[in-house]
């Protein structure tokens, strides 16, 4: 009685682990020739199939061996000859000729011929099974456009049973990996805040996992990079003025740099600070004057709104007097402006926001660098061509100048600004044009603002001087 009933525990226990798909006892050893090396151990499978769909599953590569039928030998399953015996079993053969002799031999026994099946075949096999149980994944981002904000992954799990856990996490990672790993998915999205890869994993009540993976690669979170320098041929301890050479990158683009006087944080920058000019000549570099001593700090801004600032301290400026200070230029045409030669004498200045003074040879180039430049200018004057040298402090607020144009004959230069001469009113105009008041002709303010913005005649010089000059 004790016989049976031993045999009959035999077969209840090989039965429950043929049932269960793979198992590692040395019970179920004893009955299958396929075996895998998994998580460190040897793992035995009913068949060929179940251990790839398992591969499939768990979304690894296992070291796969079948039992060689003629030695006995566990070998590689990559190597050997696979005979079908019937609808559920397979043998393994280390030779081919093993396997044309066996086929050989059970035809001539039984009258039946065995076919040798391809392992592809299986693999193609357990491939659609997979695809056909396991839960299908669809991933997709909120944005594939460059940003400097989170993007969200939305996530779409279906499955003909039952999801009972999805999970996300950083990196690609196999479904093995999830036992322990990634986190728990609510609301069927998650917010990355960095590029990189990003894996979803979803588990049904059969025991079937599928992976997805999905890259992020839209999101910019870095601010241009600013380098600051003075030229060495602006290192005079004597000089009136130093350029100040600014040099942006970035990924996506600069699309504002501005700078002001001061140690100055981004903040200050959303509706203050001077713009600097783009670039009209790829030779070039942007380039601040830098009138005075002192720290000096550029703003940049790019095309997805991340911003920096930087800081660079001037010094050696010595300061200017206006009787006699020489070696001045206009900030926009670079012509050399001086105090006593009425020739050359500077014509327009402009105060900004920073208390900075700013000098030009015209009143058009003081327009065209408050436009083209977007200079904060709070106060803006013109020369009163009717003083008499050293002509100090003879400056008339432009809205109170009266401006007309030049007298034939004259040869003054600079001091005209677009031939457009200024005084404090109305008689001296008419005393400088020998007519009366009354036929004074003055340019409207509003006229000359406008001609700047459409004139750069000033601007492009700037620029082909400076281009000789490097």
């Amino acid at each position: 009685m004790r016989k049976y009933l031993r045999f009959g525990l035999l077969v209840c226990v090989i039965l429950v682990a043929f049932l269960s798909g793979n198992q590692n006892s040395t019970v179920f050893a004893a009955t299958t020739n396929v075996q895998a090396i998994k998580n460190g151990e040897v793992v035995y499978y009913k068949n060929v199939f179940s251990l790839l769909y398992d591969e499939l599953n768990e979304g690894v590569t296992l070291t796969k061996k079948v039992q060689d039928y003629s030695t006995k030998k566990w070998v590689a399953l990559d190597s050997v000859t696979i005979v079908k015996t019937n609808t559920s079993k397979n043998i393994y053969f280390s030779k081919e000729a093993d396997a044309d002799q066996y086929i050989n031999a059970y035809k001539t026994k039984k009258n039946v011929t065995l076919k040798k099946v391809e392992l592809n075949t299986i693999k193609t096999s357990a491939q659609e099974k997979y695809d056909k149980e396991a839960p299908s994944i669809v991933l997709n981002v909120s944005t594939t456009k460059p940003t400097n904000t989170n993007v969200t992954v939305n996530v779409d799990v279906t499955d003909n049973k039952e999801v009972t856990l999805i999970k996300w996490a950083i990196g690609t990672k196999p479904a093995n990996k999830f036992s322990n790993a990634g986190t728990i998915l609510k609301d069927n999205s998650f917010t990355v805040s960095k590029n990189g890869t990003y894996t979803v994993y979803a588990l049904d009540n059969d025991g079937n996992k599928r992976t997805k993976s999905i890259t992020v690669s839209n999101i910019d979170k870095t601010a241009p990079v600013i380098t600051l320098s003075i030229p060495e041929s602006e290192s005079d301890v004597t000089a009136v003025s130093k350029k100040i050479q600014v040099s942006t990158t970035d990924d996506t683009g600069v699309q504002d740099q501005k700078w002001a006087y001061g140690n100055k944080g981004v903040e200050y920058f959303v509706d203050k600070g001077s713009r600097i000019a783009p670039l009209q000549n790829a030779n070039q570099k942007d380039k601040i004057i830098a009138l005075k001593n002192g720290v000096y700090t550029v703003y940049a801004e790019d095309k997805l709104g991340n911003k920096a600032v930087k800081t660079i301290t001037i010094d050696g400026i010595s300061e200017f007097t206006e009787v006699t200070q020489t070696g001045v230029q206009c900030e926009v045409c670079r012509m050399d402006l001086y105090n006593t030669d009425p020739n050359k004498v500077y014509s327009a200045k402009a105060i900004d926001q920073e208390g900075i003074t700013h000098y030009f040879c015209r009143i058009g180039c003081m327009y065209h660098q408050e436009d083209a430049n977007r200079i904060a200018f709070t106060n803006k004057y013109v020369r009163d061509y009717s003083a008499t040298a050293p002509r100090l402090n003879n400056w008339i607020a432009v809205e109170n100048a009266v401006t007309v144009k030049f007298k034939n004959g004259e040869t003054a230069k600079g001091i005209m600004g677009w031939n457009l001469f200024h005084f404090p009113d109305l008689p001296s105009a008419a005393n400088y044009l020998g007519v009366s008041k009354e036929n004074v002709v003055s340019e409207k303010l509003e006229n000359i603002i406008e001609y700047t913005k459409t004139n750069n005649k000033g601007m492009n010089y700037q620029y082909e001087v400076d281009k000789v000059a490097q």
